[in-house]
């Protein structure tokens, strides 16, 4: 057996620019404090760690600053012993999973945004699972015909009632999370499956610049309680908002905050965080958030290095999000030089179905990034050189007769196991073309009207269980209104 190897250098900063903007990141972490509307047991493991605190302000004196510069030296050091990240050569498999939290969808019929529903977030969840190889990162759609503040949970119950194991969805409301939990204990049967793998997201979600709020620690610090899961730190900057437009700005401020966040979070779990690039950026010409381009991978690779250069892991160039609104040329044109760009720099997987930076869900686009990443899997298949796949026997008796391969029983073996079989990419000659022309768009149209319209409820929950998380639905409504 045989795989396609392929991997490309990547460096921006040397080592001795790393150790400068380093130098300056610890001077902003000594100079700036962290805004933390914290709970009271929050503070007091703060506290504990040797954290200052002032109201909401939290500093980190010298003594905490070098504890967690010495955690991270260790880690580095256990890491490069252990030889971890050692080869720099990715894995062949390639992986495609479904992603976003949009609130519209792209519709099917007339590739116009409209509000997204529980049904669509249904039909999406019975053809991904009818596709069968694709993951779930995120729900896709949160549901737009529910309560505003139960729509988190209502994206989770509609998951667990129509697909064929729970997928993850992100609480983002503290009066939510015992929803969440006895939803996903109903599906796994037991809390101690729960505590085991909750499914559910339950991140302190950081505002750049330097700010925690009391909603998202709450969360996270109620999870912890409830089912002993550690808190993690979500941390998305955006370069020339809500940190500096620079590169190398941008990267002083993020290795800043991410360095507060680890003694933070070595405060609470013992825990170390990582150093963490923007993910998105304003853009200057239509003064909105951009989640791909040149400029931002060169700032993720930039927080990658910081990252490889403290904690001695990989570093990683990436191109993200899509920003075509609807099904057209751009949406194709970004997903697939985003696939190539990444496929490229080593990462194997690949987010398929959401365009406007993950905002927006579609059908078709699901089944055009699906092909998209069918043909990489067949770049990095296995190649079989044995005797058989060889066919010498073909190959001796045929070849002094001319170009008949075609006819050979080696070809009609074969042929489907080594060609290239698109569905939508039209590979005709000009005049062929011509007689019967094809537009990929609409041909995957077509594909997604079947996929949407007939693949099935694979969820394997009892009549009862779907009848609790029903129930469970309506309970939340009602928290909700009174929340609100």
């Amino acid at each position: 057996m045989a795989t396609l190897r392929m991997r490309m250098e990547r460096s921006l900063f040397n080592e001795s620019q790393l150790e400068t903007l380093f130098q300056q990141s610890l001077e902003v972490w000594r100079e700036v404090p962290f805004r933390v509307q914290g709970t009271e047991a929050f503070y007091e493991l703060l506290s504990d760690y040797g954290c200052a605190i002032n109201g909401e302000q939290v500093t980190f004196p010298r003594p905490v600053r070098d504890k967690v510069l010495a955690r991270i030296a260790d880690e580095k050091w256990a890491r490069v012993e252990s030889g971890e990240d050692a080869s720099d050569w990715p894995e062949s498999e390639v992986r495609m999973y479904t992603h976003g939290q949009g609130l519209h969808i792209c519709d099917l019929e007339t590739n116009a945004h409209r509000p997204a529903t529980e049904e669509d977030l249904a039909q999406w969840s019975h053809a991904v699972d009818t596709l069968g190889d694709v993951g779930r990162t995120h729900p896709t759609f949160i549901p737009t015909d529910v309560p505003v503040n139960s729509g988190d949970f209502h994206a989770f119950a509609t998951i667990l009632l129509n697909s064929r194991q729970p997928h993850r969805v992100s609480v983002y409301s503290a009066e939510m999370l015992p929803f969440f939990i006895e939803a996903c204990r109903i599906a796994k049967g037991s809390m101690e499956e729960v505590r085991r793998d909750p499914v559910f997201a339950t991140k302190c979600w950081v505002n750049s610049p330097f700010m925690l709020t009391r909603e998202n620690i709450e969360i996270a610090m109620e999870a912890r309680r409830l089912l002993g899961t550690p808190i993690v730190f979500g941390h998305m900057p955006v370069a020339g908002g809500a940190g500096p437009v620079t590169i190398a700005g941008s990267l002083v401020q993020n290795t800043a905050e991410s360095l507060a966040l680890c003694a933070m979070r070595l405060a609470v779990d013992d825990l170390t965080h990582e150093i963490t690039p923007p993910s998105t950026m304003i853009d200057m010409k239509h003064a909105s958030h951009r989640q791909s381009g040149p400029d931002l991978a060169l700032h993720i690779l930039a927080g990658s290095e910081m990252d490889a250069y403290l904690f001695g892991r990989t570093p990683r160039i990436v191109l993200m999000g899509v920003g075509a609104q609807t099904v057209s040329p751009q949406s194709v044109y970004e997903k697939a030089l985003a696939a190539a760009f990444n496929t490229a720099a080593g990462l194997r997987t690949l987010g398929i179905g959401c365009l406007a930076y993950s905002d927006v869900g579609s059908p078709v686009q699901l089944v055009l990034d699906y092909e998209m990443g069918l043909y990489f899997r067949h770049l990095f298949r296995e190649v079989v050189a044995d005797d058989e796949h060889v066919g010498m026997d073909t190959l001796l008796s045929t070849a002094p007769r001319g170009a008949f391969f075609l006819e050979t029983d080696h070809t009609a073996r074969f042929f489907r196991e080594e060609s290239w079989i698109p569905a939508f990419m039209d590979h005709r000659v000009p005049l062929a073309w011509a007689a019967h022309p094809s537009d990929m768009i609409e041909q995957a149209r077509a594909r997604a009207r079947d996929l949407f319209a007939n693949a099935e409820n694979r969820c394997p929950l009892s009549e009862g269980q779907r009848q609790e998380i029903r129930k469970l639905g309506k309970e939340a409504d009602a928290a909700a209104s009174r929340e609100t």
